[in-house]
């Protein structure tokens, strides 16, 4: 004889569902309210039928009890965590991201699914679209993770679910990105036990994040008590993002030497990552590659420079990546300049902005068109240079970047100040 199907739903203990209605005073009609119908209570507490999240939720405020109160312990639940969870926590860590949005896609499918294994099949796939690149749909399954972890009373899970979403924010919600990284970190510190590996992680986020604040002494701290918080516990690719992200901390601050001496560490660490685990480092290292090469043309060491950018590019072709490219074309367009190669730098200063205009990269492009604007201002191109500086302010204007577009009026002041030519006029001026 067939097993007969599991019912879809949470798996509660009807039980004490019916016991606590009856303790509260309270008719199956109160508790439905308008939201639900008697009916469906009714089956609910006979064990005819399992609630959804929504519906145990509206009879646990109902009964002013809390929804884990009514939640039974499965066999999976008793042995600990869903092995598929398990598995999808390696699958991430390993970056198999595809594998991992698979399986949790087959564990969402799955009707039978205790609540638990519902959540982490979320939180999971949340983190693994979030590294494919997927964000809106990152964000959905990371919002439906935070809810059921909140339904579970896990308020560890809730942290780190609510760390991930601050993660997965688009850049220009780079203000919403620290105030909820900020709470996740608030409520993780409220806990008690703490992985001190995940409060390193939570910290290096955030000092991310305040980076795109330019709050460079904010994000400093938390990079460093990120590292003595966690000491030897951390990866090799969250200790190079950490060095990388103190890096760019000390040169914002004008501190060239000790951002230089970091920004090598994070290349050596991303170097050894690629070569044991190449997937994860094939953005991560041409990135501080950039990082370290413009810190290097500061200091004039041009042909170190070169070499670092030519085997960035050489990297992102080998593997098809075109995301980081356009900052590389830039970074190169400047050492050319810088070199006297002017027709060089022009080429690709041009290729940038294009490339970054096709992958929606509004700053990339903006500051491509502003290395543009430099170049025909110094060949006495006037009008081929206020028409790229318009370019890079009608760029930055849509994306609502005020602060940059303001830098991008001063810069273009400068350069047209430095020609001999007449200022620009009135109505090109407040462009």
């Amino acid at each position: 004889m067939p097993a007969r199907r599991r019912l879809p739903g949470v798996e509660i203990d009807h039980e004490a569902v019916r016991q606590a209605r009856i303790g509260a005073g309270l008719s199956l009609a109160e508790v439905a309210g308008s939201a639900l119908t008697r009916q469906a209570v009714h089956l609910i507490e006979t064990g005819k039928a399992r609630p959804s999240v929504r519906s145990l939720r509206i009879i646990a405020d109902r009964l002013g009890m809390p929804i884990s109160a009514f939640l039974r312990s499965s066999p999976s639940r008793s042995r600990g965590r869903d092995p598929r969870v398990v598995e999808l926590e390696q699958l991430c860590l390993a970056h198999q991201y595809e594998r991992a949005t698979e399986l949790a896609d087959e564990v969402l499918r799955d009707d039978a699914a205790p609540i638990d294994a519902q959540a982490g099949a979320h939180f999971y796939m949340g983190q693994a679209l979030r590294h494919l690149g997927r964000t809106g749909q990152a964000l959905e399954h990371l919002g439906r993770a935070r809810e059921l972890f909140e339904a579970l009373d896990d308020p560890w899970m809730v942290a780190e679910t609510m760390d991930w979403q601050a993660s997965t924010l688009h850049p220009e919600e780079s203000v919403e990105a620290v105030s909820l990284a900020e709470q996740a970190l608030r409520r993780y510190r409220s806990l008690e036990p703490r992985q001190p590996a995940t409060e390193a992680r939570m910290l290096e986020h955030l000092g991310t994040f305040l980076i795109g604040q330019q709050a460079f002494e904010q994000a400093r701290s938390c990079y460093e008590e990120a590292l003595h918080l966690a000491g030897g516990l951390l990866d090799l690719g969250r200790l190079a993002r950490i060095y990388q992200g103190l890096s760019r901390c000390h040169a914002s601050l004008g501190e060239t030497a000790r951002a230089t001496e970091l920004a090598e560490r994070a290349v050596a660490l991303y170097a050894i990552e690629d070569e044991l685990r190449p997937r994860p480092a094939q953005a991560a290292l041409p990135r501080a590659e950039n990082d370290l090469a413009l810190l290097l043309i500061e200091q004039d060491q041009l042909e170190r420079a070169e070499t670092l950018l030519t085997s960035a590019l050489a990297r992102l072709t080998a593997v098809g990546v075109d995301r980081p490219r356009a900052h590389l074309l830039l970074s190169l367009a400047g050492l050319r300049h810088r070199q006297g190669r002017v027709d060089e730098a022009r080429a690709l200063s041009q290729q940038a902005a294009e490339l970054a205009e096709r992958l929606k990269e509004p700053e990339a492009a903006a500051t491509a068109y502003e290395q543009l604007g430099q170049i025909h201002a110094e060949r006495g191109e006037r009008a081929q240079a206020n028409r790229c500086f318009q370019r890079a302010l009608a760029l930055l204007e849509r994306s609502g970047m005020t602060e940059r577009r303001e830098r991008c009026v001063a810069l273009r002041a400068r350069v047209m100040a430095a020609r001999s030519d007449p200022a620009p006029g009135r109505g090109e001026a407040g462009a």
